[in-house]
């Protein structure tokens, strides 16, 4: 692990893993000795998705490889595809409700990742200073409790901020004594979301509505750009996706975001000119 060139919070991952799933099985086992067989036996025990076996088996097969494994014993093995469950993304009625019975930072947190589509982590690094009155630069993110100087995809982008967010902003005071969004009570950066999470729950009891994690609020920014008729291209540099990800992940079309609610939109600009058969 310590020749990994990894971020910090891959590194974790990759140790967690290994301590959870792979020690166990195989740590007193030297690497030559561990086959494919047994591999494959581990994993059948586990019941998890196949995508979650498949991130289970990348830092076995990097230990192997350190190892020099030949052939590495974790290559080639294959999952049988399934279709993921499909996201319960908000529509906008709940959205509202939602959003109505929170206030404070809270209310800009949850505002914030319905409005822009930020990662929780983006959100709670965010600074002030990112803000440009129209945009935000996003570049930072909270993960593993701490501040890391970049994002998931290591890539900067400037993100759009509605009108409505804009005056969520604009209503909520400012701390001289930090720069950030979403202050603790120290004065710093929130290392984690479990605040934010305890009143997102206490709102959807209150409001009656199923729950759903608070990063469906992304999901719910990505259908809904994508029914306003912005561009993917556009759409997934907002979310800080390729427009891959972004159209295999995230899109979905909501006709309530739609801003053109009028079924004539599905005709074409001139119907075929059918002739009777003779």
């Amino acid at each position: 692990m310590n020749t990994l060139d990894a971020k910090y919070s891959t590194q974790l991952s990759y140790e967690n893993i290994l301590n959870k799933h792979w020690i166990p099985v195989f740590g007193k086992l030297p690497a030559s000795e561990i086959s494919r067989q047994a591999i494959k036996r581990a994993l059948a025990a586990l019941n998890v998705t196949n995508k979650t076996k498949k991130n289970v088996l990348i830092p076995l097969r990097g230990v192997l490889a350190h190892a020099e494994v030949m052939p590495n014993p974790a290559d080639g093995i294959r999952f049988k595809k399934t279709q993921s469950p499909p996201v319960d993304r908000y529509t906008p009625r709940e959205r509202e409700k939602l959003l109505s019975v929170l206030d404070g930072q809270e209310l800009l947190y949850f505002a914030m990742l319905f409005g822009c589509g930020f990662r929780p982590g983006e959100a709670l690094a965010l600074r002030r200073s990112d803000f440009d009155g129209e945009e935000i630069t996003v570049s930072n993110q909270v993960t593993r409790r701490r501040l890391e100087k970049y994002t998931k995809t290591s890539r900067r982008r400037k993100v759009y901020v509605p009108t409505w967010v804009r005056a969520v902003i604009d209503a909520q005071p400012v701390r001289i004594d930090s720069d950030y969004f979403f202050v603790n009570s120290l004065g710093g950066f929130y290392k984690d979301t479990d605040v934010f999470n305890a009143a997102w729950q206490s709102a959807h009891k209150k409001k009656r509505i199923p729950y759903r994690i608070p990063y469906t609020c992304r999901h719910t920014r990505a259908a809904e750009l994508l029914s306003l008729d912005v561009g993917p291209a556009d759409a997934a540099n907002q979310l800080g996706h390729s427009v891959e990800m972004f159209l295999r992940t995230y899109s979905e079309f909501i006709e309530e975001y739609a801003k053109n609610k009028d079924k004539s939109r599905f005709e074409p600009a001139q119907a075929p000119n059918r002739r009777k058969a003779v």
